[in-house]
């Protein structure tokens, strides 16, 4: 037996996007092995794939981001690596995108195809809730594409759906509502059958009435396994195909995952703000998989956008869900205290049962992103008024080994909610796509500033990172410039900033953004306040003093702050006597204020 995976060769599933776009420019091609080749060499020319060895002469393109890599070098570069089977790095590359249905990459299947949801998937305004719902929606084994899972081996199943099925009758007999790491990474890969749901809700109970959790995960890896005695990668592969699957799952937004303040350890359920449609997708599939009779007829049924035909797409099941969501927000509205503005009034009372379907498809996004913004503001309500919470993030961010426990999204999203707290922005826009809670489920993607700041008087790009390593003025100086510069050109009469945080700022980081201050990036000088981690939790340490005086931060306090350290380039003569002053100039502000 062997566990059912997406995809181990492209953990974060936003790397996907860049993967298919570079596949976009053999589009039309066979994909011989030639071109499987050129795949992947095209792939470390576009810096999407960073291999292990790089030539001495080809270590000036990563020691420099901004350097392009000639196709010739980066062909270089790809055989450097002396590969047994050269061609089978880009069959590797390509699966995933295969599997999800966003392309037809094969050598005997013709020229290379981008599907409608592949390039719905590389339009600049995709919605990832809805590629991925698609995308794994159609996922299922066995399939004629594929030979891993294959009947023989008792593959009957739609994983997406089956998912669903085992964690809603798990919580039809529970109080406790979901699946923990543990289990779903026991519980989800392992379940090859739709046969088994039954047995697996009842396995999930045994699990959590064992004593001794270890035994069972090794008498159940022994029974799964066939075998007497599992090896530490079989234990392993549980775990880490878990957390895979989980990483994609959540992406659809019909999963809610909520993690430790860390990111790491993590619970899955349903999205409760979607339930309406998760029981109807019950009611009408079991999460057994499709028959094809053809090849042809399985890359068919993959590359139409309208298949499945789902059951809220009649009017009448878009009826109620529109309803369904009514009630959730005016309850949410309700327990919080809170008041509608009219345009909110409008939004709530509107009569959508006179609506055609492509008008209450678009009154339910309304729905969500109402219910959403909601959510935010009260989020904002308590954190303002939690001292606690703020005394907390201040902890953390002056804690070197809590900050390296982040996963990336929750190291975003903690600077976002220090962000908010901290004055009287217009809004505070985190760039990481984020569920029906606002919670994130991934990462903000590299063509965006990953948190954008609008006030009264001026704008500011927040850039985050945890990496502290050498590489880290490679990795960030470049696109920290190129986003502020972006920026810029969108909101040309206004002052931008970026703050720049990272729990330690390499001098080489430094260096690039002494120069972009003092003489510019692309021929414009920029405004770039680089903090630590400590020295932004200073300013949070200011705003809880003033909270207990019973006085709050203007953002025009903050702008006099990044004004002392921009000026101070102007009365030093380098970027290192520059980076040590900073700590005496937020001094002299938290006294002055």
């Amino acid at each position: 037996m062997k566990l059912w995976s997406i995809s181990t060769t492209v953990r974060n599933p936003e790397r996907l996007r860049n993967f298919l776009k570079v596949l976009k420019h053999l589009e039309g091609e066979p994909f011989t092995s030639d071109n499987q080749k050129n795949y992947q060499i095209l792939l470390i020319q576009h810096k999407f794939y960073y291999p292990t060895k790089i030539p001495t002469k080809c270590q000036k393109y990563y020691e420099n981001p901004e350097m392009p890599i000639p196709f010739k070098d980066a062909e270089k570069i790809f055989y450097h690596q002396n590969y047994e089977d050269p061609a089978m790095r880009g069959r590797q590359s390509v699966n995933p995108l295969n599997k999800l249905g966003f392309s037809i990459a094969r050598e005997k299947e013709g020229k290379i195809i981008i599907t409608e949801l592949g390039n719905r998937f590389l339009t600049e305004d995709y919605d990832i809730g809805y590629i991925f719902f698609k995308s794994l929606l159609k996922l299922q084994f066995p399939n004629p594409w594929s030979n891993d899972f294959s009947a023989k081996y008792g593959f009957d199943i739609q994983p997406l759906i089956a998912t669903m099925h085992l964690i809603n009758k798990v919580n039809k007999k529970s109080d406790k509502n979901g699946l923990t790491q543990d289990e779903f990474s026991l519980f989800v890969p392992s379940l090859i059958n739709y046969k088994l749901i039954d047995e697996y809700v009842s396995k999930v109970f045994e699990y959590r009435e064992a004593r001794n959790k270890d035994k069972f995960v090794i008498d159940f890896a022994k029974e799964f396994y066939q075998t007497k005695k599992p090896t530490e990668k079989q234990i392993h592969n549980f775990y880490e195909y878990g957390d895979n699957i989980m990483r994609y799952f959540r992406l659809t937004k019909y999963f809610r995952v909520a993690t430790d303040k860390f990111g790491g350890n993590w619970k899955i359920d349903l999205e409760p703000t979607r339930k309406t449609e998760i029981d109807q997708i019950l009611k009408e599939f079991s999460g057994k998989s499709l028959q094809f009779n053809t090849i042809k007829d399985y890359l068919s049924y993959i590359s139409d956008i309208s298949l499945p035909i789902l059951p809220f797409e009649n009017i009448c099941n878009l009826q109620e869900i529109a309803r369904s969501l009514v009630e959730k927000i005016v309850q949410f509205a309700e327990v919080n205290a809170i008041s509608f503005s009219g345009k909110e009034e409008s939004i709530i009372k509107k009569d959508f049962e006179k609506l055609s379907k492509e008008e209450i498809e678009e009154f339910i996004t309304k729905l969500r992103v109402l219910n959403l913004e909601l959510k935010e503001k009260q989020t904002k309500k308590f954190l303002l008024n939690d001292r606690d919470k703020i005394q907390n993030i201040i902890d953390s961010l002056k804690d070197i080994k809590k900050i390296k426990k982040f996963a990336p999204e929750q190291f975003e999203k903690i600077i976002t909610e220090a962000l908010k707290i901290i004055n009287d922005e217009i809004k505070i826009k985190p760039n990481y796509p984020v569920d029906d809670s606002g919670e994130p489920i991934s990462h903000a993607s590299g063509n965006k500033p990953d948190i954008e700041c609008y006030y009264k008087s001026y704008n500011t790009i927040c850039e985050v990172t945890l990496d502290t390593s050498n590489f880290q003025w490679i990795r960030e100086s470049q696109p920290v410039m190129r986003h502020l510069r972006d920026f810029e050109i969108k909101f040309p009469n206004t002052n931008n900033y970026c703050l720049f945080i990272s729990p330690k700022i390499h001098i080489d980081t430094l260096y690039h953004f002494w120069t972009s201050i003092k003489h510019g990036y692309n021929g414009e000088t920029q405004k770039i306040i680089p903090l630590t981690t400590e020295q932004f939790a200073m300013l949070l340490e200011t705003l809880l003093t003033l909270i207990k005086k019973g006085k709050r931060f203007l953002h025009t306090d903050i702008e006099k702050l990044y004004k002392k350290i921009i000026l101070k380039t102007t009365e030093v003569k380098a970027h290192s006597d520059w980076y040590s002053m900073i700590p005496k100039i937020i001094d002299e502000w938290r006294t002055e204020l």
